[in-house]
């Protein structure tokens, strides 16, 4: 189990971009760190590794990339790769946590703050992890106990919309 108190990374995959986000279970507070735009699977992961270091944090998590009615598709099983590869580079408990609609709700917060289409694309990812610890952070701590506790014996990844009845 992570440490109540302790830094979460969530994580926007996306093919092009992933959006890092640094947040604090306590006090609850969050913040977009970066949009890493990685050609290379060793960027990729010098990146990550780097942001581990530096936040130290005790729990990572991953939106999870499913359509409007909740079912999977294409990029759901990307975002579940990544999830187990970030595992198995990090060691660190990995959850999986539902994403629909933040990256909408992202480039429209974007749009209203009048940032520029050009900046917006990149922007757009870093403040979508943001709003992945929003949603985590949202949940009751028995839920997210819940969301963290896992039945997985290779690696801890348990997903929100399985979590909801606690």
């Amino acid at each position: 189990m992570p440490d109540p108190e302790g830094a979460v990374l969530a994580f926007d995959y996306g093919t092009r971009f992933i959006g890092v986000a640094w947040g604090e279970r306590r006090s609850r507070v969050c913040r977009p760190l970066a949009s890493l735009e990685c050609r290379t699977r060793a960027q990729r992961w010098e990146s990550i590794h780097a942001l581990i270091r530096e936040w130290t944090p005790g729990l990572l998590l991953v939106g999870l990339a499913l359509n409007s009615e909740g079912q999977e598709q294409t990029t759901t099983r990307q975002c579940r790769n990544f999830a187990r590869d970030l595992y198995r580079h990090t060691h660190l408990p990995v959850t999986l946590i539902d994403e629909r609609y933040t990256s909408l709700e992202a480039d429209q917060q974007l749009r209203a703050a009048g940032v520029p289409s050009t900046q917006r694309r990149s922007r757009e990812h870093a403040l979508a992890a943001t709003l992945l610890l929003e949603d985590y952070f949202g949940l009751s701590v028995e839920q997210q106990n819940a969301l963290c506790s896992s039945e997985h014996t290779d690696f801890f990844i348990t997903l929100a919309a399985e979590v909801t009845d606690v």
